[in-house]
């Protein structure tokens, strides 16, 4: 178990890094266009680019944001019950989670493939749409391998007491 969360957490923190560098083209394309536009040669397709980085910056952070525990959580209730019943609640939560992911991970191959198929692609520069979906689901299987470990460990903790 703990080779297998050391790779998972090996791996998000890998395409965080990725979602930085993502991050970093999109501002320098964004800020470059900004220059080109004052001598009148914008950069071509600055909305669908912006859009499609867009997209492998959120997908490629999921993972690396729910081990740092940067996604939403309620906890002003829970933090006031015993630690075990605490575990149970996020074990729970976790189960929820990981469906809710996986859903989210197959839906997207769904529509990915079905975006290769048709040949969808963006409007001003023709760029398919298909590997950034595939990117989508990607960061949502990643995650839900994050939300595994961390189910594991509150089950852990709900059997031990």
């Amino acid at each position: 178990m703990v080779y297998f969360e050391r790779l998972v957490y090996l791996l998000s923190r890998w395409c965080n890094r990725i979602a930085q560098g993502a991050l970093v083209a999109m501002m320098l394309m964004l800020g470059g266009n900004i220059v080109l536009r004052f001598i009148g040669a914008p950069i071509l397709g600055v909305y669908d680019w912006t859009g499609l980085i867009g997209t492998i910056l959120i997908a490629l952070s999921l993972a690396y944001c729910g081990i740092q525990r940067g996604h939403i959580r309620v906890e002003f209730i829970v933090m006031f019950f015993p630690q075990r019943v605490q575990a149970a609640i996020d074990s729970i939560t976790g189960i929820l989670s990981l469906g809710l992911f996986v859903l989210a991970a197959w839906q997207s191959v769904v529509l990915g493939n079905e975006m290769w198929q048709k040949g969808d692609v963006s409007m001003t520069v023709q760029t398919p749409f298909h590997p950034f979906v595939y990117t989508i689901a990607f960061g949502c299987v990643l995650l839900c391998l994050v939300i595994l470990v961390d189910t594991i460990k509150s089950l852990a903790k709900v059997i031990r007491g």
